[in-house]
């Protein structure tokens, strides 16, 4: 019988990269995000309770989600290749940087990075957490979005990313 993680892998959802401005800027790939209100638009994301940028989030630091598109295929792969024991968390964040910036990422106004070929990007500051086992549900305020880009959503489903035609 499949672990409960692996039944549920078969929900498909959609894939977007998380950017965190800070004194330590990270980046990392989140399919569980959702709308927790639309009057005003706020959005919640799950993340690790160790991932790199929850402490920046919790801490008020600017963040900004951008929705991908199939595209972004390569650039998913290798924020989700698995690192070289013994890295530090400085030269972790350095290789997640290198891979934003190849994918076309630039600063932005309120400091982190976003893909300006993204379906859309939102960008937010935290407005409450809660910690739920190994995961930090972080509720966003959205300061700023809009659409961006056009193509085909990108999305896990199980356990692999796949693109599917629209309309």
């Amino acid at each position: 019988m499949p672990s409960l993680y692996d039944s549920f892998a078969r929900y498909a959802s959609g894939l977007t990269v998380v950017n965190v401005a800070g004194p330590a800027p990270a980046s990392f790939v989140a399919g569980s995000v959702l709308t927790a209100s639309v009057d005003p638009f706020t959005i919640a994301v799950s993340v690790g309770e160790r991932r790199e940028g929850l402490a920046a989030m919790l801490a008020g630091e600017p963040w900004a989600v951008s929705v991908l598109a199939g595209r972004h295929l390569p650039l998913v792969r290798a924020m989700t290749a698995k690192l070289p024991a013994g890295l530090t968390g400085a030269e972790r964040r350095q290789r997640r940087t290198e891979a934003m910036l190849e994918a076309g990422a630039v600063a932005s106004e309120e400091g982190p990075l976003w893909l300006p070929d993204a379906l859309v990007t939102l960008w937010c500051r935290t407005h409450s957490s809660v910690p739920v086992h190994d995961q930090v549900i972080v509720v966003g305020d959205v300061i700023r979005g809009g659409e961006h880009g056009q193509g085909q959503p990108l999305v896990r489903w199980g356990h692999g990313f796949w693109s599917f035609p629209t309309g």
